[in-house]
């Protein structure tokens, strides 16, 4: 993985919207999109990787359909901001498949986690298994959500390079 950062141009900008639709295209269909050879649509693409932009490549699956029919968002206020508080909540979070998502935030609390689960009881088993055990943490704010009303994970990339 290279340091630096790469500037984007226009093309680079096109390959990372038709990308984020749909990562299974080949680069022939990218190639016939964008106007280029499939041998530099290949370079450029391994270019976005190597820098960065490109961070992983994943199925998008259904939680409720995989069993996974409930989704919380829980606020963590942790009992201190030292380093040493923080490095153990977040070893801890990153060891948990159900959180799904985690960021630190601005506000009443300190962290906002995205998390999945089967149904109530086994959210409830992981509240008190999993994050009431840490004496890192003060305070835990549960918010379930009814329905998810947009899911995307499409960024509004620019339509052309600055």
């Amino acid at each position: 993985m290279e340091t630096a950062v790469a500037r984007l141009d226009t093309i680079d900008y096109h390959l990372l919207r038709l990308l984020q639709f749909n990562s299974k295209v080949t680069n022939a269909y990218l190639s016939q999109k964008i106007g280029l050879s499939q041998a530099a649509i290949f370079e450029r693409v391994r270019k976005l990787e190597n820098y960065g932009y490109i961070k992983n490549y994943y199925a998008q699956i259904d939680s409720a359909k995989a069993g996974l029919g409930i989704t919380f968002f829980v606020q963590v206020t942790l009992a201190a901001s030292k380093k040493t508080y923080v490095d153990k909540f977040l070893a801890k979070v990153n060891s948990l498949d159900e959180v799904v998502e985690c960021h630190h935030i601005t506000g009443s609390g300190n962290f906002l986690l995205k998390v999945v689960s089967r149904n109530l009881a086994t959210f409830e088993k992981f509240i008190m298994e999993e994050m009431s055990s840490l004496d890192e943490i003060s305070n835990l704010e549960s918010m379930v959500v009814l329905s998810c009303m947009k899911d995307s994970k499409v960024l509004p990339l620019p339509q052309e390079a600055d």
